[in-house]
């Protein structure tokens, strides 16, 4: 599997990165310049659950790393169970809960 990042963006504050196995795309992740939800990743439904989103999530932590940051705030769904275990599973502490929406700060340590 690799990591390609996209020559073109749709926009400018946004980078985009594919998740590919041979020629076929498994899913993508945006890294947007914003302090809330700054990562966004996407998994083709049929391949979920089978760690692509973390391998993305990863790719995407390291890119944080490298732009200076130091922690990501996330708000997520609670429905969202997925990407909720992923940021949990690499050190994220849960802030609290409004209106079916979790809010995480995940310290970047790698």
């Amino acid at each position: 599997m690799q990591i390609y990042k996209c020559k073109n963006s749709d926009r400018e504050d946004t980078e985009k990165y594919i998740l590919k196995d041979g020629d076929t795309q498994l899913g993508y992740a945006y890294f947007k310049q914003e302090k809330i939800n700054p990562i966004e990743i996407f998994i083709d439904e049929d391949k979920r659950s089978q760690g692509f989103g973390k391998e993305l999530f990863v790719h995407m932590v390291k890119i944080a790393k490298e732009k200076g940051l130091n922690s990501l705030m996330f708000e997520i769904k609670n429905e969202n169970y997925r990407m909720i275990n992923i940021i949990a599973s690499f050190g994220g502490v849960p802030l609290g809960t409004f209106n079916g929406i979790q809010k995480w700060i995940l310290p970047i340590k790698f």
